[in-house]
């Protein structure tokens, strides 16, 4: 009997990032601190679990879910969505990290303009893969539904290549979901009240 395909939790990356969001926007270098992680993984690591090019072995993720007070099947779960505020948040809110202070928060206000189409002009499957990017993409950033093809999002990040980050990461994690619809997507984002685009 042949071996298919190893399946993968499709939205571990997303989780493993809103944890380190969720400590109070830990840097990925105080992330590893905090997790006890510094002896086993680096900062390069964190990015590639972030952006799904890699997974943690078994006891970082459990490394993770301890550090976030969660447990490990809520991170490999696809039904289960992280709480809002992780039950580990308070006690690194506005605290040092071995004597280093975390990052302060900025918040960006953008708009991102998305067209879906399927390839064989099925509505049907540009609505799914509509409303599957909105549930699974778009509401984390507090989803702000604009119009059929407009939302404005909210981003929190520490500084302009971490808000690239966030915003690259999220239009690839669009293409893929319109792309297992057998979709294709038009997309621009624009800050608000600015002419700054990706």
């Amino acid at each position: 009997m042949g071996r298919g395909t190893r399946r993968r939790p499709e939205y571990l990356a997303m989780k493993l990032r809103e944890i380190r969001w969720g400590l109070g926007g830990l840097s990925q270098d105080a992330l590893i601190e905090h997790l006890g992680l510094t002896d086993y993984i680096n900062r390069g690591e964190i990015s590639d679990f972030e952006r799904g090019v890699r997974e943690p072995d078994l006891l970082t993720l459990k490394a993770y879910a301890d550090g976030a007070g969660v447990l490990v099947d809520d991170l490999i779960d696809d039904d289960v969505r992280l709480p809002g505020e992780l039950p580990a948040a308070t006690h690194t809110q506005g605290a040092t990290q071995k004597g280093r202070m975390i990052a302060v928060m900025n918040t960006i206000t953008v708009t991102l303009w998305l067209r879906i189409e399927n390839k064989d002009h099925f509505a049907r499957e540009e609505n799914r893969a509509r409303r599957n990017i909105e549930k699974a993409r778009l509401e984390q950033y507090g989803m702000n539904k604009l119009n059929d093809h407009e939302y404005e999002l909210t981003f929190s990040h520490q500084d302009d290549d971490d808000l690239d980050e966030q915003i690259y990461v999220l239009l690839g994690a669009i293409k893929s979901d319109a792309k297992r619809r057998n979709c294709s997507i038009k997309v621009k984002v624009r800050e608000k009240g600015a002419d700054r685009y990706w």
